[in-house]
Parts: C-alpha cells; sequence; structure tokens
C-alpha cells in the first residue's frame, strides 16, 4: 500500500503534460549549453493535412467524445507541437460547406459544430498554393486527375516540400507523398497493402505518446541540469562564505582570536554543553534516517517512470519514422516557404537563414543573406513588411 502511495506521490506525468512540451523546447534552445548535456531529441513532423483528417476529428468531439474536456489525438498532438499541420486556403472551404451536414449527422447544432471548427482551425497554419505551377500536376498529361478537388493539396505538397496526411487513396495516385492514417489495427481496405509504412498504429495515437514520454523525459532532465546546476552555485557560495570567514577570523587582533577559540574550547569541554550538542546530532541523524525510506523509494520510482518514458519515447519514434516517406532534398525558396508559413510573425532574412540551416540547409552561394533575399523577392510570394523584416502572403 505505501508503494501504490509512494507511486501515486511521483507522478512525472502529471508534473510534465504533453502541452508543457513546446515551454520545454523553448527553454532548450535558449541555451546551446543546456541543449548539449540534453540528448533526448524533441521531434516534430510537418505534414499538409487532407480535409478528411479534419472532418474525422470533428465527427469524433461532435458525436463520441464523452466529457468536452477531453482533447483527440490530433488536438494533443498539435498542442505540444510533434505535429505541424499546414492546409490550402481551400481546405476552409469544404470544411465550412461541410459543417451543416455534419452537424445533423451527429445531432450537434451548428453552432457546436462551427465552435469546434474554429477551435481546431486556430491550430492550423493556412497556405495558399501557387496554382497552377509550371511543371506542376495540371501541366503534366499523363498525370491521372483522380479528384479536382484534391489538386490544392498536392500543390501545397509540392511547393512545401511536406507529404499529406490522409486516409485517400486518390492522393497517392495522383503522384502525392502521404502519411497514411490508420483507423484501427488492421486499417482500412483501401490502404491495407501499405499497413508497413503505418506500423499498425494510428500515426496521431503514436505522436501523443512520443509527446507524453519526451514531456517527461526533457522536463525532467533540464529539472535535474538546473537542480543541480544550482545545487553546484549554492555549495561555491557556501564555501566563498566559510573561506571568506576565516579569513575576517585571521584578521582579527590576536586577543580576540585566543578569546573565541577559548570559548568555543570551553563550550566542547564542558560537559553539558557536550550533551547537549551530541543529542542534537543524533537528534538530526535519526530525521534523516527516518526520511530515507519513503525519500530512497520516491527516488527509485522516479528513475522507474523515467526509464519507461526514454524507452516509450524511442519506441514510438520507431514507429513515426516507419510511417513517414523519405525526406527528400529541396530548394532554399521551399526552405523559406516553410519556415515562414508557420512563424508567428515577419522574420529577417538572417533569421529564416539561422532555421534554414537548424533544418539541415547547406548554401552553395558565396553571400547566402545575399542569395535568399533575391530568391524570395524573385518568387512573389513574400511581402516586406518592414524594413528588412519579410513574411508570407496568405491572401
Amino acid at each position: 500500500m505505501a508503494t501504490q502511495h509512494v507511486q501515486e506521490l511521483f507522478r512525472l506525468d502529471r508534473v510534465f503534460r504533453s502541452d508543457s512540451l513546446p515551454t520545454l523546447r523553448a527553454l532548450m534552445e535558449m541555451s546551446p549549453d543546456l541543449k548539449s548535456l540534453v540528448e533526448t531529441r524533441v521531434l516534430q513532423i510537418r505534414a499538409i493535412v487532407d480535409a478528411n483528417r479534419i472532418h474525422a476529428d470533428l465527427r469524433w468531439k461532435l458525436s463520441k467524445r464523452d466529457d468536452p474536456r477531453n482533447r483527440s489525438g490530433l488536438e494533443e498532438d498539435l498542442d505540444a507541437g510533434v505535429l505541424v499541420l499546414i492546409a490550402p486556403d481551400f481546405l476552409e472551404v469544404e470544411i465550412e460547406k461541410y459543417l451543416p451536414i455534419l452537424a445533423e449527422q451527429t445531432g450537434a447544432t451548428l453552432s457546436e459544430a462551427e465552435h469546434e471548427w474554429e477551435s481546431l482551425r486556430a491550430k492550423l497554419h493556412f497556405y495558399r498554393p501557387v496554382s497552377p505551377m509550371p511543371g506542376g500536376w495540371a501541366d503534366d498529361p499523363n498525370r491521372e486527375i483522380v479528384d479536382p478537388k484534391d489538386l490544392p493539396y498536392l500543390h501545397a505538397s509540392r511547393e512545401l516540400g511536406l507529404p499529406v496526411f490522409t486516409s485517400d487513396r486518390h492522393l497517392q495516385k495522383m503522384g502525392a507523398p502521404v502519411i497514411w492514417v490508420c483507423i484501427d489495427t488492421t486499417c482500412r481496405d483501401h490502404i491495407r497493402t501499405d499497413t508497413a509504412n503505418c506500423g499498425h498504429a494510428r500515426l496521431d495515437m503514436a505522436c501523443r505518446d512520443h509527446a507524453r514520454s519526451t514531456s517527461v523525459t526533457l522536463g525532467f532532465t533540464l529539472g535535474s541540469t538546473f537542480t543541480v546546476t544550482i545545487g553546484v552555485e549554492t555549495l561555491q557560495a557556501a564555501v566563498r562564505g566559510i573561506k571568506s570567514l576565516f579569513e575576517a577570523f585571521r584578521r582579527l587582533p590576536p586577543w580576540l582570536q585566543l578569546a573565541a577559540a577559548g570559548g568555543l574550547a570551553a563550550i566542547m569541554i564542558h560537559p553539558k554543553s557536550r550533551a547537549r550538542l551530541a543529542q542534537a546530532w543524533e537528534s538530526a541523524c535519526s530525521t534523516a534516517g527516518q526520511a530515507k525510506g519513503p525519500m530512497f523509494e520516491g527516488f527509485l520510482v522516479l528513475m522507474q517512470q523515467l526509464a519507461a518514458a526514454q524507452s516509450d519515447a524511442a519506441k514510438t519514434l520507431r514507429q513515426i519514422h516507419a510511417a513517414l516517406p523519405p525526406a527528400k532534398k529541396v530548394t532554399a525558396i521551399v526552405h523559406a516557404r516553410r519556415i515562414c508559413v508557420i512563424s508567428a510573425g515577419p522574420l529577417s532574412i538572417e533569421e529564416i537563414l539561422r532555421r534554414m540551416r537548424n533544418e539541415g540547409y547547406v548554401s552553395r552561394a558565396k553571400d547566402p543573406e545575399v542569395y535568399l533575399r533575391r530568391v524570395v523577392r524573385k518568387s512573389g510570394q513574400f511581402a516586406e513588411v518592414s524594413p528588412r523584416m519579410w513574411e508570407l502572403v496568405r491572401a
């Protein structure tokens, strides 16, 4: 019973929830030295989201969710930042047209359906593809256009160099790289031949589990690193204090040093004083011994949870990588689009280039900043909203 109480008392998953992952990531990015001490890799998947994924999420919330406070796996992934979804503007048209039908089918009111859509919409990033593009799907006479409504998703996928998060087989037939969504352990019939790609697990659930385990691992690691740092600083301060106290004692007149030493000797020699000191020491040791049991047990519980979280993070990372199509090398303008479409505000060319390098981009230009500025201007998709600050035109 005591063990169960300790296990409930020391719950890392209650301290470090999945939605704390963005804060932990930002905290880690603030210090290169701290980042070098943390081995945990924070996963982030960027993808174009198909309308069928939004439909499925809204349908679950309106018809199957028991508690309105419960989040779907997809929503938790978005809150944790492990899944970043980008949608073409056309998705808004598709969803808003479908809301009255969805409300009728689920027994919800139109107001409830609109509320859930607005809540989810705020967590998506919208992109307007350049359509049609020379050399794109619409210009290829040999490419079959199975569903014309899928063209915005195809163009967004091509222009951003990202796969489409979908359960629609039409998109793959039309040449888009896809991340399959497995509805259950057997997957839908039309993607059963591709179960090796999805790992017999729902991608959004794998991302959710990865976010939870990574949050625990990263949170505990960063917390213990700060604790050790603070502990070392405190110890150093104590040493400096003792040293300064000793130096101050040495600066006292000889007669005062002799008087202080004599007083200390009198305390140690006097039987009653010596007995009180011994009693205080025994009491402190007894208290430490009593605390050792539950504290040591709690420490073991924490270590077990940390080991389990690290194991789960590694396992789910393998599942997620198995579901992702091979990454392809992309150009500078594609990198710039990816970065700016999810940015909260305008960015300088220097900042865009820094983030591109963090994503693995290597420029061959003599002056990468001059080259990127020229590419951004030429594309016509970016606007210099203030001196040296750029953003992607969304309208």
